[in-house]
C-alpha cells in the first residue's frame, strides 16, 4: 500500500502475486495450477456450476444438497427449482453429511451432490470419496464447498473423487482482508462447464484479450478466472508463504494435535465436545451450547482475548497452526469458571 501510494498503481504486479498464489493454493490441494481457477468465493462457484446445470434439466433433474449446510453452498443450489430441478435435502446426522444418508436420495436424475469438506457449525469432516463414489456412480458431479478445509488439512487424497472444490482466501489461507477465492475444476468438471462470465483474464494471454473481434479462450482452468482484487493477491502471496517456510504437511499435523489437545482439555473443563469419530474431525472444534447464554460466553471470552463464534447452537472454536497449548490451557480454564 506504501508503495502504491507513492508510486501508483502496479497492477502487473498484483496479476504475478496471483499467479504465484494460484501455484500455492493448487498444491495444497494437490491439485496442478492448470486446474485452478480464480473465483471470487465459494458461492460465486457454485453459481457457475447452477448456470450450467440450469441449462441442462431434463425430466426427472435433481439436486442433492444438505439440510443445514452453510448458505454460500445451499442458497445457490436452491435457485435451481426456478429451472425445474427438484432439491433434495440430506438431513445432518452427528453434525454433518453422512454418505448412507446421502445414497438415499441420489438416484439416476441427480446432476449433482454438494457437501462441505468441513461443516463450519460442527467441525464435521466429510467422508468425500465415500460421497464421491455416490456421485460417481450415477453420473453426477460432486460440489465440496472447502472453506474450512483447504489450508487446514490435506484434501490431496480426496481430490480425484472431486469435481469442483471451492475455497476462499480469508480462512485458512490466513489473509483476513479477503478478495481471490480458489477453485479446482476436475478435467471433467473443465469439458462439462461453460465459463458463462469470461471476461480478459479468461483469455489464453489475459493482457491481449482487452479488445474484440476475437475470442481465444484459455485451455486450462484460467478460462473460468473473474477479475481478481489486486490488493489482496499481494496478500495472498505474502500469507500463503508460511506454508512454504514449514511445509503443508507440517502444519496439517501440528493442526490435528492441537485439535486432539483442546478436545481433551475442554473435556476437562466440563465443556464436552461433539464427539466426532477420529475420520470425522478437524481443526474446528465445537460445543453443544445446550441453554448455556451464547451471547455472555462470547463476551467473556473476548475479555480473554480469545476469539471464537456460537454457530448453529455450538460455540466454534478454530485452530490453526499458530496456535499453541497455551492458547488451548487459556480457553479450557475461562470456560471452567462459567
Amino acid at each position: 500500500m506504501d508503495e502504491w501510494t507513492a508510486a501508483g498503481l502496479d497492477f502487473p504486479r498484483g496479476e504475478a502475486a496471483a499467479e504465484a498464489s494460484r501455484s500455492i493454493v493448487a498444491g495444497l490441494m494437490g491439485a496442478d495450477r492448470s486446474d485452478v481457477a480464480l473465483i471470487a468465493s465459494v458461492s460465486a462457484a457454485a453459481g457457475l456450476v447452477v448456470a450450467q446445470l440450469a441449462s441442462e434439466r431434463s425430466a426427472g433433474s435433481n439436486v442433492v444438497i444438505g439440510e443445514r449446510e452453510y448458505s454460500s453452498n445451499h442458497f445457490p443450489w436452491r435457485m435451481l427449482v426456478h429451472h425445474g430441478y427438484e432439491v433434495r435435502q440430506v438431513p445432518f446426522r452427528n453434525g454433518g453429511l453422512e454418505p448412507d444418508d446421502i445414497a438415499a436420495h441420489v438416484d439416476g436424475g441427480t446432476q449433482l451432490v454438494a457437501v462441505s469438506g468441513v461443516q463450519t457449525a460442527t467441525g464435521h469432516r466429510t467422508d468425500i470419496p465415500s460421497v464421491g463414489r455416490i456421485a460417481r456412480a450415477v453420473g453426477a458431479l460432486l460440489f465440496v464447498d472447502g472453506a474450512q478445509l483447504v489450508g487446514a488439512a490435506s484434501v490431496a487424497g480426496d481430490l480425484p473423487w472431486i469435481d469442483v472444490l471451492a475455497a476462499s482466501d480469508h480462512k485458512f489461507l490466513l489473509n483476513a482482508g479477503r478478495g481471490i477465492g480458489y477453485c479446482y475444476l476436475s478435467p471433467r468438471a473443465q469439458d462439462r462447464l461453460t465459463p458463462v462470465n469470461a471476461g480478459w483474464k479468461a483469455g489464453a494471454e489475459p493482457l491481449a484479450s482487452f479488445f474484440g473481434p476475437s475470442m481465444e479462450l484459455s485451455t486450462t482452468a484460467s478460462r473460468f478466472d473473474n477479475s481478481i482484487s489486486w490488493l489482496a493477491a499481494v496478500g495472498d502471496e505474502a500469507a500463503l508463504s508460511v506454508f512454504d517456510t514449514f511445509g503443508p504437511e507440517a502444519v496439517y499435523r501440528r493442526n490435528a494435535e492441537l485439535s486432539d489437545v483442546l478436545r481433551s482439555a475442554l473435556a476437562d473443563a466440563g465443556w464436552v465436545p461433539r464427539d466426532l469419530p477420529p475420520p470425522n474431525r478437524s481443526t474446528i472444534v465445537s460445543v453443544p451450547l445446550g441453554d448455556r447464554d451464547a451471547v455472555e460466553i462470547l463476551a467473556r471470552l473476548r475479555e480473554q482475548r480469545i476469539v471464537a463464534a456460537a454457530r448453529d447452537g455450538n460455540l466454534r472454536l478454530s485452530l490453526h497452526f499458530y496456535n499453541d497449548e497455551d492458547d488451548v490451557s487459556r480457553i479450557a480454564a475461562t470456560l471452567k469458571k462459567l
